[in-house]
């Protein structure tokens, strides 16, 4: 029977191998797969619906198997046949056409499985070559199906600082800030999405993601593409810091030249007037001393107005808390006095200052944006023409502010450029400015924009949209004093400059004015058994050792009523955590250097409080 099967199934072309028994045939398959098993049901040993089983058990199971069926007719047989996983079955005696036709259905399923086969190991290939190449990837990526997390590669547990196990199989929901839930209902996300996730220490950490859908591991999912926005932000915050530094630099030897002029005759004056206070007094000497003077306090007064206006470049993004308003005109003031001196040797400046609202942005972001404008178009100006800078608000209630000049103009070439990062035709410039500055007014809601034509100048516009008023920390308002209720106070003042103390001390020579130089001497003698009544206490914020916080939060503690006593004294120069607690005490403040005027004034409504 097996010799005529043979001849049977090479003259349709097959090659074929015959054995006697399931054994025999188990032992050859473990070496040569066959495509196609032709099975007596009957066999010596180990029966053909047996051996079927076995087969299908296998990996490469899925080869078709015809049993052939020797006097069996009843109907439970064919139940039998294909409950044992064979794909047909075949009646003694064989007819040979049916055989044929047999054969050739065999075939075309087997054809059938070999491709199935091989498309799922190519697929199988891809994906693990897709997972390689994911888990090296630099940025954190994940998958998951239906909310629930099917792969995490190695980036992302890193970034999360998780375990593979803590994070696949979990729900997605469970990595993101309850804030941000909300938004994963809205996958597939846009690019420039964000999304919060949690650190294993609890920290939040900022995404950008973007989402693809794709088929992952044969089922339907959802990739997310994510890139960590702390280093990419703490790099932009540190190319802004240099370039406002490198803004500032540009301008040391114009601001030197701003200082020197009132500090020469400042010096000057108080020099004359030494001199003549030295020799016998007489009306002419004395009014020559007033002039003197009043010229040098006028050269002080220009000199702290300098200094305010380059404090405004000082303040950083992260320092301030809660909405912010920027007054645009006053920005604008500050950074056009801070390159006066670039402007006058190139040209001349017109300001149309229309009203404007506030806007959502901090001053010093906004004073590095016209800083950048403003000496842009005086180097363009290159020794004559005009600078123009007008605000205004638009139909839609915007703010605009432009800077435009006469000078050389931008080469249209150059123009859709001007904004990329490094892009400078200056020599020495490092192409960051005004790809900084367009940064700042997008990521306020605004827009730059830009006009130019060669040898006819430039046009730079800011738009920006408006924002509500931050409360102001409580000025320094006083009402005009009724001369008749003049008052005697009692002041304390706690500065660790000797001569502040010395002069304020003069200043309020009608008053009982107390110094002290250390705020542990201060906290000693405020919180002591025997501490003084005070009317007024007019604490320095920075101080060596114990500062004028720790004086504040130690009264405030033993004595809050005289906490609201205390009116602040700073020169500005403080951080984070002094200007978060000048905002949170809601106490009043004095910029140095005084007016002598408004001090006194000061402390005689305290007094009469």
């Amino acid at each position: 029977m097996r010799r005529l099967l043979e001849e049977e199934l090479r003259e349709l072309d097959f090659d074929v191998e015959s054995v006697g028994s399931a054994e025999e045939a188990l032992a050859l398959l473990a070496h040569r797969p066959a495509e196609l098993l032709l099975v007596d049901w009957t066999l010596p040993g180990m029966s053909g619906l047996e051996l079927t089983r076995l087969i299908r058990a296998r990996p490469d199971g899925d080869v078709p198997v015809i049993l052939v069926v020797t006097g069996r007719r009843e109907p439970d047989d064919l139940g039998a046949v294909l409950d044992a996983g064979a794909s047909d079955y075949l009646a003694k005696p064989v007819d040979p056409e049916q055989l044929q036709r047999r054969l050739l259905i065999a075939r075309r399923h087997a054809e059938r499985t070999q491709r199935a086969r091989a498309d799922r190991r190519a697929l199988e290939e891809a994906e693990r070559a897709f997972e390689q190449l994911v888990d090296a990837a630099p940025d954190a990526i994940l998958v998951h199906r239906r909310g629930e997390v099917v792969y995490a590669n190695r980036a992302l547990l890193r970034f999360l600082d998780r375990a593979t196990e803590s994070v696949v199989g979990a729900r997605l929901a469970s990595l993101v800030l309850p804030d941000d839930h909300g938004l994963l209902g809205e996958l597939p996300l846009e690019d420039d999405a964000t999304l919060r996730l949690l650190h294993r220490d609890g920290t939040v950490r900022t995404i950008e993601v973007a989402a693809v859908a794709m088929r992952f591991r044969g089922e339907p999912s959802v990739a997310l593409l994510m890139r960590d926005l702390t280093q990419r932000r703490a790099t932009q915050s540190r190319l802004m810091a240099a370039d406002r530094l490198a803004s500032v630099g540009t301008l040391a030897a114009a601001i030197a030249h701003e200082l020197n002029n009132p500090l020469a005759y400042v010096l000057s004056n108080i020099g004359l007037s030494r001199e003549e206070l030295e020799r016998a007094p007489t009306d002419a000497r004395l009014r020559l001393v007033r002039a003197q003077l009043d010229e040098a306090a006028e050269g002080g007064r220009r000199m702290r107005d300098i200094l305010r206006d380059l404090r405004t470049f000082t303040v950083r993004e992260e320092d301030v808390e809660g909405p912010r308003a920027a007054d645009l005109q006053g920005v604008l003031r500050s950074s056009i006095h801070l390159c006066w001196n670039a402007i006058r040797h190139q040209g001349t400046l017109e300001r149309r200052f229309g009203e404007v609202p506030p806007v959502d942005i901090t001053e010093s972001r906004m004073g590095q944006v016209f800083l950048n404008l403003l000496m842009n178009a005086a180097e363009a100006l290159e020794g004559g023409g005009e600078i123009e800078v007008r605000t205004e608000t638009d139909a839609e209630g915007w703010a605009l502010v432009t800077v435009r000049d006469t000078g050389k103009g931008i080469a249209p070439e150059d123009m859709a450029q001007i904004f990329e990062p490094f892009f400078s035709r200056k020599a020495e410039g490092t192409g960051l400015g005004l790809a900084i500055c367009h940064d700042i007014v997008l990521a306020a809601g605004g827009e730059l924009a830009a006009e130019s034509t060669p040898g006819r100048g430039s046009t730079f516009t800011v738009r920006l949209p408006p924002a509500e008023r931050r409360p102001a920390r409580p000025a320094v308002e006083v009402a005009p004093p009724r001369r008749e209720e003049k008052s005697k106070a009692r002041v304390l003042v706690i500065d660790d400059e000797e001569l502040v103390g010395r002069s304020l001390a003069r200043a309020l020579m009608k008053h009982e004015v107390e110094v002290l130089q250390a705020g542990a001497a201060a906290i000693e003698r405020l919180t002591g058994t025997a501490a003084p009544e005070l009317d007024i206490i007019l604490c320095d914020v920075m101080m060596p050792g114990t500062s004028g916080i720790d004086v504040y939060r130690a009264v405030l503690a033993h004595d809050p009523a005289l906490a609201k006593r205390f009116v602040f004294m700073t020169g500005g120069a403080f951080g984070s955590q002094a200007r978060r607690f000048l905002d949170a005490s809601e106490r009043p403040v004095l910029d140095k250097p005084f007016d002598l005027g408004q001090v006194r004034e000061l402390v005689e409504e305290y007094a009469r409080r």
